[in-house]
């Protein structure tokens, strides 16, 4: 059996790790194969500072050359956050939901005004070999709930309520789709997540390029 591709992931979020377990465990290729049967990834917890930034892409790609700068290692930063529709164009607020949040908590939807808001909750992967940056965008969409609900206080999960599969929309906040024992994480990581979609866009494009010389041992 050939080695997995090894990828170092840069972050200290715990859901975000507990959220990659379930994406190896529970989501394939087109092909069918699991991505746990193909890739291991090896995470780096760095004190990467954030910059204020709307663009999610930019953000990423400042946050990948900083981790890579550190480590010298080719590496993956993930960014998610929302950007409502009516300001698509400005991708507002974007690479700022997290500051917002963190500062705001679930008065995030007051004093933003977004009760019922359409959004588009959007996830960028940057990919650094030391000689470029790939970035990868994965979109799930929905709308804000007026109120907080659901026990996972994962970000904004307790208020953005994605759409249906068939495109209506949707009643359960992420973090109620995570406290419902016949759908829970796995479903939510493997079927709705933005940040799965752009994780496996990089994972595909990882699997299909070829690994330069130096890093041949998957360090």
């Amino acid at each position: 059996m050939p080695s997995k591709i090894i990828v170092t992931y840069v972050t200290s979020n715990p859901h975000k790790i507990d959220e990659n377990v379930l994406l190896c465990s529970n989501v394939k290729f087109p092909d069918g194969i699991a991505v746990g049967d193909v890739f291991e990834f090896k995470f780096r917890r760095l004190p990467i500072k954030e910059v204020l930034e709307v663009d999610l892409t930019a953000l990423v790609m400042a946050e990948v050359t900083k981790a890579y700068t550190e480590i010298r290692v080719p590496c993956i930063v993930e960014h998610a956050g929302l950007v409502f529709e009516d300001y698509l164009a400005d991708s507002y607020p974007g690479g700022l939901t997290k500051p917002m949040w963190n500062a705001l908590g679930d008065r995030f939807v007051s004093e933003t005004r977004s009760d019922g808001r359409r959004v588009i909750a959007r996830a960028v992967v940057a990919y650094c070999d030391g000689m470029s940056v790939h970035t990868f965008v994965g979109e799930t969409r929905g709308a804000i709930s007026g109120v907080a609900r659901g026990t996972q206080a994962f970000y904004w999960d307790p208020v953005f309520v994605p759409d249906n599969l068939d495109g209506t929309p949707g009643t359960m906040t992420y973090s109620e789709i995570v406290d419902d024992p016949h759908l829970g994480r796995a479903y939510k990581v493997s079927v709705l997540s933005q940040s799965t979609k752009a994780m496996m866009k990089f994972l595909e494009f990882r699997r299909n390029s070829t690994t330069p010389p130096l890093w041949s041992s998957g360090v």
